[in-house]
């Protein structure tokens, strides 16, 4: 789904990039081939199901969908990026593109959405890469290239959410701001206690009494692991403790802290130590929401 996606957008971006008066540059697939015999085209990026059976968003089931309409919601997650929901006329051509949510997306524009995509395209992916893998590179490319905080990234976000792709970077009901680091790091056997980091700016005041902390970790026999949240002024808030008893696989889950006496600018650390042998882990990611 996404080689073929990635041939839809280049394409897309070249056509727009020629701005050829007779092949004008549109979110239309294959218009000018008119393999349907009726003028229409061969796909659809801003609503892909108006092709009669490509997808607009992402299910579990969708691997047994042919690779060339499963590309679907990338295509529908690039569409969104670049130009946001909603009815657009583009050199002529109206587009609605809905989403899964029925939430708004604001786009960033194409260029970005292209150069967010080839980040991840020759950085990030591999020939396995999944739609929640897509979502994690294109996040780390918005990253690198706009900063976490950016409206760059949130849009990423707010993209992949539109096609039922992960959550959404918050706003609507109060759902603050997340920052997110998805860099896997590898937690020793009965080892040394190892970090994974998220650099906050541009807040201002304290963090919240009620900070979210959502930690993803894979672990067999999880009672062996400590896990701390250590603030920027270095003090250390217990999440979870030891446990000679919990044999239970992985860590998902989101803790509430109460951050308060934090600055909510700068480096925060999921602190990780496996306290006994025999069960090795790794953290997969973390998040922390500011509400």
């Amino acid at each position: 789904g996404l080689n073929e996606a990635t041939s839809d957008i280049f394409g897309t971006g070249v056509e727009f990039y020629a701005n050829n008066s007779s092949d004008v540059g549109d979110y239309l697939i294959g218009e000018k081939i008119d393999i349907n015999g009726d003028g229409s085209p061969l796909r659809y990026m801003d609503k892909p199901s108006k092709d009669g059976a490509s997808k607009d968003s992402w299910y579990s089931g969708i691997g047994g969908v042919d690779v060339h309409y499963s590309s679907g919601p990338a295509n529908h997650f690039f569409y969104l990026l670049s130009e946001g929901s909603g009815t657009k006329v583009i050199n002529g051509v109206t587009y609605n593109s809905p989403t899964a949510d029925g939430l708004p997306v604001t786009g960033i524009g194409r260029d970005k959405a292209l150069q967010i995509w080839y980040r991840a395209l020759t950085t990030k992916w591999t020939s396995t890469t999944n739609y929640a893998g897509a979502r994690t590179g294109t996040l780390a490319a918005a990253g690198e290239l706009y900063g976490t905080t950016s409206a760059e990234y949130k849009a990423v976000q707010d993209a992949w959410a539109g096609v039922a792709v992960g959550s959404r970077s918050g706003g609507g009901g109060g759902g603050g701001t997340s920052y997110e680091n998805t860099t896997p790091v590898a937690v020793p056997d009965n080892g040394p206690a190892v970090t994974s980091n998220i650099t906050v700016s541009g807040r201002t005041g304290n963090a919240p009494s009620n900070l979210q902390v959502a930690v993803d970790i894979t672990h067999t026999w999880r009672g062996d692991l400590v896990i701390d949240l250590v603030g920027p002024s270095g003090t250390a808030y217990r999440l979870k403790s030891f446990s000679g008893s919990d044999s239970a696989d992985n860590v998902n889950e989101t803790y509430t802290v109460n951050a308060a006496a934090e600055s909510a600018n700068g480096t925060w650390k999921l602190r990780v130590q496996d306290q006994a042998t025999y069960d090795t882990g790794t953290i997969n990611g973390w998040k922390l929401t500011f509400p």
